[in-house]
């Protein structure tokens, strides 16, 4: 199974008209699913459902869903950067099946991050410094990407280096960008 070739499609986003970037659908001649464990094992995976045969993982900062036959690579600039990313993809996959018998393949899905989980790992001052009335609104919104961890002012003080870290090496398992 070693990916050669591939057709890249772009697509405009389905909500957001307006918006300047685009998504790409990269359609593959060959089914890749068989290497889905190993890059879970090696992305942290965000969500795999081995049954199904899909995996979303964070893959050159960026969260892309592996289908047996195709990727999906969201917010791109434009054609060139899709294109750009669609080989270091298929180089990845090419590599990571090149070298699946040094690496044990990893079937689980990872449980879904709640803030509640955040929460636990934040001052949990309700200072307000980051804009939200309560810790728990501030990890909501840190969950849904509306928000970034840098806006929790006391986290990174100093008083709370072990919370820092912890809550950065959460974050970074699910795919955030810190």
């Amino acid at each position: 199974m070693r990916v050669k070739d591939y057709e890249l499609r772009l697509i405009l986003p389905d909500c957001d008209f307006s918006s300047e970037k685009v998504n790409a659908i990269v359609t593959l001649p060959q089914d890749i699913s068989e290497v889905f464990p190993y890059l879970n094992r090696l992305f942290r995976g965000l969500h795999y459902i081995h049954d199904k045969k899909v995996l979303t993982i964070n893959i050159c900062n960026r969260l892309v869903t592996l289908r047996p036959k195709e990727i999906a690579i969201p917010k791109l600039s434009d054609e060139k950067e899709a294109k750009e990313l669609a080989e270091e993809i298929i180089r990845i996959i090419n590599e990571t099946y090149e070298n699946r018998d040094k690496i044990e393949p990893d079937y689980t899905t990872p449980k879904e991050l709640k803030s509640s989980d955040i929460t636990k790992l934040l001052p949990n001052t309700n200072c307000k410094e980051c804009g939200e009335r309560t810790c728990f609104a501030f990890a909501y919104k840190l969950l849904r990407r509306e928000t970034t961890i840098r806006r929790c002012q006391p986290l990174f003080s100093g008083k709370y280096e072990d919370k820092r870290i912890a809550v950065i090496d959460l974050l970074t398992s699910y795919g955030y960008e810190v």
